[in-house]
């Protein structure tokens, strides 16, 4: 479909844990022009903050760019999507009473503890779909204001999530959407609406909570002092986004009943979208709202995957880092060159790669992986593959826990995050899992669900499914029927390494 005026373009704003992204996307959802701030979060102890406006100011930065690039008018609309559980406290005038108390800040430890004495375990993950309240849950930390900061408690009138925050900025609205507050503790997915009863249980008056809307839903026109700051169109509508994992599986047209994306960055995020909006507590798989009421995303996480990659290149590449400057190329491509200099199965070498813990499919924070099967003739380019296999049986051990968790994976498997970029590592995927592997034409997948939820709040679409026809596939890795038999004999040896490693501890 073709937007009714050819120059209209899409801004987005993607605000990450250290980064800002923001992004202007034509009908075809097309990066056009991107800009990327980067920004130092600020450590102390337990206290992980940033002051509020910083990520305001590197937004604007950002749009100022981009409107620059593209041409400010040409802008119809705005959509942002954050980071979850980011959480601003601010005063009916729009003043941040509090530097932003970033999601991995773990200061509310001692509130999580009340909060458990207070609600069963079972009962908050089958209200909530996150699997136990800890030291960063937003709940938590709304306790933790009203008993150790009263004062700012007091005054604050809403406590903002970051989209929020940055939403407010472009139009002066305090609101809040759906997906985003998924991830809080007190939101009641079943209900679809804030959990006061958790919030009057430990005194927070659900008053603090602004008004929730759906994904892809306008919020107002941009404020006329934003748009002469910004050189933006000033009749350019601000619309809600989705929370960043969300609007990523948006993005890779992550949309229907059993469709499946992995995401391997730093770590490996699988996503699959089901109908069944019953929480399984056999299960502590966190379950995110979707786009709408209807869809949940099962996201079960594995704390290493891409970092691990970057750790070996850290610690054992010296010689390639310098040949890759040497020569002006990356040097993850020479890694990836070296992958393939190793046949299957990586001459016996096998990585069980679980080096920070592991959270699902099994719950073993202590754990830690290592190489196994090393002989006197294995070299770099087996360790650099068996890497790689050792995360892709990861996933597989995924996707058979969400079969189980919920009938009909789909056909395929859409890639997403810098593990998309090698051809190698999306072979040995689909060796490993026998499905299609997937990459999107967009990499920035992010980038272009929140541009399709800012044409559906627009009209320019009348589904997100009709947005999603726009987006083209890079690749498609077909499994390879001598490679599948080998993985599964692999895979078999990979479990039973990892079942007897676990057991040892």
């Amino acid at each position: 479909m073709i937007l009714g005026e050819a120059k209209e373009l899409f801004l987005t704003i993607d605000a990450g844990t250290t980064a800002i992204k923001v992004s202007a996307l034509n009908s075809a959802f097309k990066i056009v022009a991107s800009e990327n701030m980067e920004y130092q979060l600020i450590t102390e102890g337990e206290y992980i903050t940033l002051p509020a406006e910083t990520y305001w100011n590197y937004a604007k930065q950002g749009i100022l760019a981009v409107s620059q690039m593209v041409g400010g008018d040409c802008i119809c609309g705005i959509t942002v999507t954050s980071q979850g559980e980011t959480m601003i406290p601010i005063s009916e005038k729009g003043k941040p009473l509090h530097d932003a108390v970033v999601w991995l800040d773990g200061r509310a430890g001692e509130e999580a503890g009340k909060i458990r004495d207070i609600v069963r375990e079972e009962e908050f993950y089958q209200k909530t779909g996150i699997p136990e309240c800890n030291e960063f849950c937003p709940l938590s930390k709304l306790l933790w204001f009203k008993e150790k900061r009263p004062q700012i408690y007091a005054e604050a009138k809403h406590f903002l999530l970051l989209e929020d925050f940055l939403i407010y900025k472009l139009t002066g609205c305090m609101v809040t959407e759906k997906s985003l507050m998924s991830t809080t503790g007190y939101f009641d997915l079943e209900k679809d609406c804030v959990w006061n009863e958790i919030l009057q249980s430990i005194g927070i008056s659900p008053d603090k909570i602004p008004p929730a809307l759906e994904c892809g839903e306008v919020v107002s026109k941009i404020k006329g002092e934003a748009a002469s700051e910004l050189g933006i169109n000033s009749e350019a509508m601000v619309i809600t986004g989705a929370m960043d994992q969300v609007c990523g599986a948006i993005g890779a047209g992550n949309l229907s009943p059993g469709m499946i994306t992995e995401t391997t960055g730093t770590a490996l995020c699988i996503g699959k979208t089901i109908t069944d909006t019953r929480i399984n507590t056999e299960f502590r798989i966190p379950v995110y709202r979707h786009y709408k009421r209807e869809l949940r995303l099962l996201l079960p996480v594995c704390m290493t995957a891409g970092i691990i990659l970057k750790w070996f290149k850290d610690t054992f590449c010296e010689l390639e880092k310098a040949e890759a400057e040497k020569n002006g190329e990356d040097v993850y491509e020479l890694l990836n060159r070296l992958a393939e200099q190793s046949e299957p199965l990586a001459g016996g070498v096998i990585m069980l790669p679980y080096l920070a813990g592991s959270l699902q499919p099994y719950h073993a924070p202590e754990y830690r992986g290592g190489f196994l099967g090393v002989g006197l003739r294995s070299r770099k380019e087996d360790f650099v593959r068996a890497l790689m296999e050792g995360v892709s049986y990861m996933l597989k051990e995924n996707l058979l826990l969400l079969e189980e968790i919920s009938k009909g994976n789909g056909g395929c498997i859409i890639s997403m995050g810098g593990g998309a970029k090698s051809d190698i590592w999306c072979r040995i995927k689909a060796g490993v899992t026998g499905m299609e592997i997937h990459t999107c034409g967009e990499t920035e997948t992010a980038s272009v669900g929140a541009a399709m939820l800012c044409g559906l709040g627009l009209g320019k679409y009348h589904t997100l499914h009709e947005a999603a026809s726009e987006q083209s596939v890079k690749e498609r890795y077909r499994p390879v029927k001598r490679e599948v038999k080998q993985y599964k004999a692999g895979y078999e040896q990979y479990k039973r390494l990892l079942k007897g490693t676990i057991e040892q501890k």
